[in-house]
C-alpha cells in the first residue's frame, strides 16, 4: 500500500476526477477489502458483491472524506456497514422459486383484514388505543409509556392487555389459521 503522502495525493486526485488515481486506489485496497468482506460474510460471492458495493459507495462519497490520508479506514468502515446491511436483508429466492403473493384472492383478504383492523381499532377506548399505539411504536418501557399517558405503569399494562384482548376478539376470524 502507498505511504500516507502518496495515498493522500491519490485521494485528492480522485476527488478532482482522475480515473487513474481512482484505479490506483482500487488496486491498493481491493484485495484487503475482499479479505475483510469474506471474513465478515463467510461467502466468497457475497464478499465480492459487498466489496464492490463498498467501493462504489466510496467513489460516490469520496468528496465527503475529510482526511484523505484516512481513506483506508474510511473505505473499510463503508465495507463493514455494507456487509451488515447485506446480512440484515432477507436472502432472495431464485426467480423460479418466488411466488407473487399478490393474487386477487390474497389482495381481497388483505383489504378485508385492513378494514377489520380499522373497525376493531375504532371500538377501543381512547386509553386502550393510546396504550396499543405506544406498544406498537416500540422502544418505550412500560414506565416511559405510562408517563406519556399520565398513568401508572400498572395502569398502562392493564390498558395494553385490554386493548390486545379486544383486538384478538374482533379479529378472531383472521387469527384462526
Amino acid at each position: 500500500m502507498a505511504p500516507d503522502a502518496d495515498l493522500a495525493s491519490l485521494v485528492t486526485a480522485a476527488r478532482a476526477g482522475s480515473q487513474e488515481a481512482w484505479r490506483q486506489l482500487i488496486e491498493a485496497h481491493q484485495a484487503p477489502l475482499l479479505r475483510l468482506a469474506w471474513s465478515l460474510t463467510g461467502d466468497r460471492d457475497l464478499a465480492a458483491d459487498v466489496a464492490q458495493e463498498a467501493l462504489v459507495e466510496a467513489f460516490v462519497r469520496i468528496r465527503q472524506l475529510r482526511a484523505p490520508e484516512a481513506f483506508g479506514g474510511w473505505v473499510r468502515t463503508i465495507l463493514v456497514r455494507t456487509a451488515q446491511r447485506r446480512r440484515s436483508r432477507p436472502k432472495a429466492l431464485p426467480e423460479r422459486e418466488r411466488e407473487d403473493p399478490r393474487t386477487p384472492e390474497a389482495e381481497a383478504v388483505g383489504e378485508e383484514l385492513r378494514r377489520a383492523v380499522d373497525r376493531a381499532l375504532a371500538t377501543l377506548s381512547r386509553a386502550c388505543r393510546e396504550a396499543l399505539a405506544l406498544a406498537m411504536e416500540g422502544g418505550l418501557s412500560s414506565a416511559e409509556a405510562a408517563s406519556l399517558l399520565g398513568c401508572s405503569p400498572g395502569a398502562y399494562r392493564v390498558r395494553l392487555h385490554e386493548a390486545r384482548r379486544q383486538m384478538r376478539e374482533h379479529l378472531a376470524e383472521f387469527l384462526k389459521e
